[in-house]
Order: structure tokens, then C-alpha cells, then sequence
């Protein structure tokens, strides 16, 4: 029973300690407010400039301007689609000048034989006449807001050829994926967030015995290694599930929609993890020698762990080499990636929890490296006698 008497003491070095406890509880919930905050106040809109320059042609017996026509479609779909923001310029000067100021995301120039084109004979047809996409093409911004103003006009001119294309698109949403909002697609890999913050708890725990010399009294009983660690583990795993719980019903109260029959998977992947950083804490554990030098040395591995492995926001890490059909990567040596691809599996895709098998093999054998050799380290600056 030596270990529940380092599991009681843990206790009462948490509380005392309070401190530390209180960064490792709240930091996945303030996340996941500033994450709820930047996807309803950062709604998705792209301003174009839409400059015509057609000049019109004789159609059918009356006179046809496409562009002014394309015009009027464009703010009235724009007024029914709030992702596009669609104002019309003089011209195309004025236009560059507005997405040099950043006041537009993508500019769109009708040429002036724009009806021309389109009001041609199909017996005699001249040379297409040619649209102009104008902006910076390293911003996102523009890059979707030229693919929908390419999509808007080419709709358009269609439907005023009357050009019946010989395919239709349809789209299926893969899992949950398509009634999912941004922020919710975000909350797999900050439920892992709560679990990896434990990292400062249990790596201090570890370390406070020993700078305060209580780990040499507790040798002195005959308290093993595995006791030792054993009772603290303990501590911070109830650490790991309050701060999850924490998380989840910050969550829950910012209107997250949690799939029924997932929250015994989310606490099955949440104690694997809390098991791997509780091991991988103690190679933070052996690196230092004070509480101080922890919250110091242990701020880089947290950094690593947090933007790394998907947990903050998604990240591919660059492939090593390939073993048949997988792509090992570099973050693979970091398990709360594989976590994070086990809870997006199954609350993003949809899919069944045997799928995820492959991912918490790779879990449980990362929390084996990372226990075998903290543990040896740990034992040899910590533990040994002096």
C-alpha cells in the first residue's frame, strides 16, 4: 500500500500547489473559447471587384451588354450568398488600387468583347473573348474568392448561351463532416490539448519529491520506482479527466453538438493519452531538477506536443520514408497525434471505432517507449542513492 501513501501525499501537493493545477485544468477550455470566438467572429467573406468594360453587341434584334447583366446577377446572388461581397468599379485601375489597400480580395475585368463573344454566330465564331482574375495569389483570401467569382460568371454566361453541360456535380459529405462547423472541427484536437497540459502537473509532482528531499525518506521505507511513479500516475490521471471533463462541457456550453455513443470512446483515447504524456513527463521529469527548471525545460516539449501534432490546429509533419502503403512521418514519434487522428476518425468522419485500432496500437506502444526509458532515466537522476 506504499503507493496509496504517494497518491494521498499527491493529493495534497495538488491543492497546495494549486497554481499549477489551475493552468493545467483551464488552458484547453481558454482555448477553446479563443477557438469559439475567431469562427463566429471571423465568418468567411470575399470582397470582389467587379469592373466591366463590355461594350456590348446587337443580339437577336436588340442590343445586349452581358457585362451589366453579369453585374446584376452578382449583387443579387451576392445578397443571398454572405460569403461573397460584390461591388462594381469604373475601372480596372481603380480596382488593383483597392486590393493594394487590402480593400479587395480578388478583382474580375469583363473585357469590352464580352457579348460579342457570346452573341457570335455558332457558324462563325470569333476567338473567346477572355475574363481578367486580378489579385495576390499567395492569400487564401483570393484564391477562394476567384474560384467562386470563376463559378458565379461561368454559371451565368451558360445559362445566357443557352449551354446545356453534358455532366452534373453532386457532393457527399464524408461522416459528420458536412454538419460540422469550423469551431466544432477543432474540438477533437483540443479535448487532446486538456489531456497533454498534465505535462507541467505530473513532470513538477515528480520533481517537487525529489528537490525536497522527501524522495530519499520514501527510498528509505523501500518504495520502488514503480510505487512511486505508480501513486502519482494515479493523481494525474484524475487531473487528466477533470481537465477533460472541463473541456468538454466548455464545449458543450458553446453549443458543440457531442454524437451519442461517443463519450466512452472520447474517455477510452483521453486515458491512453493521459497515460503517454503521464510516461513522456517523465522524460521531462529526468532533464530537471527543481520545479522552477520545469516550468523552463518543459515549456519546449509542450510547444512540440501542442502545434505539432494537431492538437492546436491540424498539421501534416514531413514524411521519413514509407513502410508499404503508410507514410511514416516526422510527428509519429509524437503519440497525442495519434489521438487526435482517433477522435477525428470517429467524431468528423464517421467512422467505427474498430477503425481506429490502428491508431491506438500506435498509442499504447509510444507510451511503452516513452515509460521504458523515462523510467530509466528518472531512476538514475532521481532515484539512485547519493
Amino acid at each position: 500500500m506504499r503507493w496509496y501513501l504517494v497518491f494521498r501525499k499527491g493529493i495534497k501537493e495538488q491543492i497546495r500547489e494549486y497554481w499549477i493545477l489551475v493552468m493545467t485544468i483551464l488552458m484547453a477550455p481558454f482555448f477553446i473559447v479563443i477557438y469559439f470566438l475567431m469562427a463566429e467572429t471571423d465568418d468567411p467573406e470575399y470582397d470582389v471587384a467587379l469592373v466591366n468594360l463590355d461594350r456590348g453587341a446587337e443580339h437577336e434584334g436588340g442590343f445586349l451588354n452581358l457585362g451589366d447583366s453579369i453585374i446584376t446577377y452578382a449583387k443579387l446572388l451576392s445578397d443571398l450568398e454572405e460569403m461573397l461581397n460584390i461591388t462594381a468599379i469604373e475601372s480596372r485601375e481603380l480596382a488593383i488600387e483597392k486590393l493594394r489597400n487590402r480593400k479587395a480580395d480578388v478583382a474580375v475585368v469583363l473585357p469590352v468583347d464580352l457579348s460579342a463573344s457570346v452573341a457570335a454566330s455558332p457558324a462563325s465564331p470569333g476567338p473567346p473573348s477572355r475574363i481578367e482574375l486580378v489579385g495576390d495569389v499567395t492569400q487564401m483570401e483570393y484564391i477562394i474568392g476567384a474560384v467562386w467569382s470563376e463559378e458565379l460568371i461561368n454559371r451565368y454566361i451558360l445559362e445566357v448561351a443557352e449551354i446545356q453541360m453534358p455532366v452534373t456535380w453532386s457532393e457527399t459529405t464524408l461522416g459528420f463532416s458536412g454538419a460540422r462547423s469550423y469551431f466544432e472541427l477543432y474540438l477533437p484536437g483540443l479535448l487532446i490539448l486538456s489531456i497533454i497540459m498534465i505535462i507541467f502537473s505530473a513532470s513538477s509532482a515528480m520533481v517537487r519529491e525529489s528537490e525536497s528531499r522527501t524522495l530519499e525518506r520514501l527510498r528509505i521505507s523501500r518504495l520502488t520506482t514503480l510505487e512511486f511513479l505508480g501513486g502519482i500516475s494515479l493523481v494525474q490521471i484524475l487531473v487528466a479527466l477533470f481537465s477533460l471533463l472541463l473541456a468538454l462541457l466548455t464545449a458543450l456550453a458553446l453549443d458543440y453538438t457531442l454524437i451519442p455513443g461517443t463519450l466512452g470512446f472520447i474517455l477510452l483515447i483521453s486515458m491512453l493519452t493521459a497515460l503517454s504524456m503521464i510516461s513522456f513527463s517523465l522524460l521531462v521529469a529526468a532533464m530537471c531538477r527543481s520545479v522552477k527548471e520545469v516550468a523552463i525545460i518543459g515549456t519546449f516539449p509542450l510547444f512540440l506536443l501542442m502545434f505539432f501534432t494537431g492538437a492546436a490546429f491540424p498539421v501534416t509533419g514531413g514524411r521519413l520514408f514509407s513502410i508499404g502503403s503508410y507514410q511514416v512521418m516526422l510527428n509519429d514519434i509524437l503519440s497525442p497525434k495519434f489521438a487526435v487522428e482517433a477522435l477525428n476518425k470517429v467524431l468528423i468522419r464517421g467512422l467505427d471505432v474498430k477503425d481506429t485500432i490502428p491508431e491506438m496500437i500506435a498509442l499504447v506502444v509510444l507510451t511503452g517507449l516513452y515509460f521504458v526509458t523515462g523510467t530509466w532515466l528518472f531512476k538514475r537522476r532521481h532515484m539512485r542513492a547519493r
